[in-house]
């Protein structure tokens, strides 16, 4: 992983179509630039109960504190899509993915007012115990289950509750996970 002396991540930073122009750049610089980058997600989905694996943020984190999000972060320098998407699946909550069936679910764009972003999500068809993920305590306060369809209807409704709000990118994500949950 690449970080410059004062710790700050270094981001390899994208044209608008992906492509990776050779340049990295401080992740500070990135989100203030709007500069396009890489970023990974991870949905854990239970199919039997037609749930959802969510964490809810630190209060202690700069943004979005106390919001319910997905398992997801930053590709950080020369690291593959792949490689991130296992960093920090064992950061965040402690697992091993190389264990599960990992399938793409889709890559998105994302145009948010401090995040510009082609966002790389997977899925898991599993349900993991709560008791057998291990949080890290900086980044999430909490893990837990939610029913597909009321995590649904809060990104609809753009509650603040949530990360995620209800956009053209993501309406691509639900309806390709309507079909896998439902």
């Amino acid at each position: 992983m690449k970080k410059v002396a004062d710790k700050e991540e270094l981001l390899k930073v994208l044209d608008e179509n992906g492509n990776d122009t050779g340049r990295l750049e401080k992740r500070s610089i990135v989100h203030k630039d709007k500069l396009f980058h890489n970023e990974v997600a991870l949905w854990i989905i239970d199919k039997e109960n037609k749930q959802v694996l969510l964490q809810r943020r630190s209060p202690n984190k700069r943004q979005n504190p106390n919001k319910l999000a997905l398992c997801a972060g930053h590709v950080v320098g020369d690291e593959t899509i792949e490689t991130a998407l296992r960093k920090e699946a064992k950061e965040e909550i402690g697992i091993d993915i190389d264990k599960y069936d990992i399938k793409q679910l889709a890559i998105i764009k994302r145009t948010e007012p401090q995040n510009h972003c082609f966002s790389h999500h997977y899925y898991i068809l599993e349900k993991i115990p709560l008791n057998d993920l291990k949080i890290q305590k900086e980044e999430l306060s909490e893990v837990l289950y939610m029913d597909y369809n009321q995590l649904k209807q809060l990104v609809m409704s753009n509650s603040d509750e949530v990360v995620f709000k209800w956009n053209e990118a993501y309406q691509k994500v639900f309806a390709i996970l309507d079909k896998i949950i439902l």
